[in-house]
């Protein structure tokens, strides 16, 4: 009888817990650029709007904490612009990445506006890219490959720090932005100090399934 007693209390709080998680689905754009070292001097392209979209969950763990993994698309990339000689060039780099995102999220607990801030790591992984490039008169475009061998241009694997904060609101809807600043360098041989790590900023709208109020 108590064994029995014990596994009902274990599976009401399990349903009472599951009831708590929120899902919900989010879709915007990602202002992106490279931060590329060569030789010791800094050099950045111009930023490049591209689109994100994911899916996330939100676990309670506290009346005014959760923790928010999520699956995101984001399309990072930068531009670099140059004129010679009355000569426009242009050089672009695009890339489609899959990112996971693990923010850990302080939240107001209002009824009816919900704010919240925090961060957390993330891990990235390089699906598909390609460079472009153009003169005004020829263009001429390359895939990306991914890997760490001797023929590849770019390692498919990104560490990075996450920031986010937002405002969620009681019909389901959410508004968040985020920073997010990769860590590793993604050059696969580098040499003479040469790096190149992808940060961008990201503008949000989302809905919230199974929206309920914070206890």
């Amino acid at each position: 009888m108590k064994k029995l007693l014990l596994i009902t209390m274990v599976f009401i709080s399990i349903n009472t817990w599951a009831q708590k998680i929120r899902v919900g689905f989010t879709t915007g754009v990602a202002i992106s650029n490279y931060k590329v070292k060569v030789g010791g001097d800094n050099e950045t392209g111009n930023t490049m709007a591209g689109f994100t979209a994911g899916i996330l969950l939100d676990v309670p763990v506290g009346k005014h904490f959760s923790f928010q993994p999520a699956i995101n698309f984001v399309q990072k990339g930068t531009k670099d612009e140059t004129t010679f000689s009355g000569y426009k060039s242009t050089v672009k780099l695009n890339t489609n990445n899959l990112e996971m995102p693990l923010n850990f999220l302080y939240n107001s607990g209002g009824n009816k506006l919900n704010f919240f801030i925090g961060a957390g790591p993330s891990f990235s992984l390089g699906l598909s890219g390609k460079t472009k490039f153009s003169d005004g008169t020829n263009s001429a475009s390359e895939n990306i490959k991914f890997g760490s061998g001797d023929d590849d241009n770019m390692k498919p694997i990104d560490v990075g720090a996450n920031f986010i904060s937002g405002i969620s609101f009681n019909n389901r809807l959410l508004f968040s932005l985020n920073y997010n600043a990769g860590l590793n360098n993604l050059i696969p041989h580098p040499e003479n100090e040469a790096s190149a790590k992808s940060h961008y900023f990201g503008i949000k709208l989302g809905y919230m399934l199974n929206f309920g109020k914070r206890k």
